[in-house]
């Protein structure tokens, strides 16, 4: 029997998540296959399962899932955004930028894409458009640390030291435990010459995980 609702209640879809979280990739999409019998146009299920068959590297079923619910919901961000990802899995960057530029035209405060599209415009070496798409990503969600990193990340890569340590201190600050951060801004340190600083930054990074090869040859 179909429900007259498209999606599944929030009490339906939190064991799906808690799943998901563990790693218990299967048996999520035993899961979705029994609900989807009773909510055949949820546009989340098919998002679930596309991230599901993404986390198993099934990368063609992922997308085939994603395409669905596309099918159902033609401007559904969160499914354009989906597809980048695994599109830049795949190493075709000039079609995840694409698909990163469809989610924000949908949902123009959809920090994951413009964070995904940071990171493929990185990838291309658009260092400037890059960095312009990172600070929009952490204008919308500003405790977004891992926007800070991959800006800090860029901005390094651009020679501008003194705003990635900024930056990287901004994703610290954010999580105190994020040993690349760290690792990273060590890095910068040295760059500026600062190495009793890069000494303290890098002791921190080993502090948090004692089989840092960077940080241990550099403290």
């Amino acid at each position: 029997m179909t429900s007259s609702g498209q999606e599944p209640p929030q009490n339906q879809i939190l064991p799906l998540i808690n799943l998901f979280t563990r790693g218990s990739f299967h048996d999520v999409l035993i899961e979705i296959e029994e609900m989807r019998k009773i909510f055949p146009n949820s546009v989340l299920l098919y998002n679930i399962s596309g991230s599901t068959h993404t986390e198993l590297r099934q990368f063609d079923l992922a997308i085939d899932n994603y395409k669905k619910a596309l099918v159902i919901k033609p401007d559904y961000a969160d499914a354009f955004c989906n597809i980048g990802i695994v599109q830049k899995k795949i190493g075709e960057l000039d079609e995840s930028i694409l698909s990163y530029k469809k989610a924000i035209k949908f949902n123009p405060l959809h920090a994951v894409a413009y964070y995904n599209l940071g990171d493929a415009l990185k990838g291309q070496g658009k260092l400037e458009e890059a960095v312009e798409v990172y600070n929009k990503a952490v204008a919308i969600k500003p405790e977004y640390a891992d926007a800070y990193y991959n800006l800090g990340n860029a901005l390094k890569d651009q020679g501008k030291l003194e705003e990635a340590v900024e930056v990287y201190n901004k994703a610290l600050k954010i999580k105190p435990d994020y040993v690349e951060a760290y690792s990273n801004l060590g890095v910068v340190l040295i760059d500026q010459g600062k190495l009793k600083e890069a000494v303290e930054v890098y002791n921190k990074a080993l502090s948090l995980k004692p089989d840092d090869a960077y940080a241990v040859e550099n403290s």
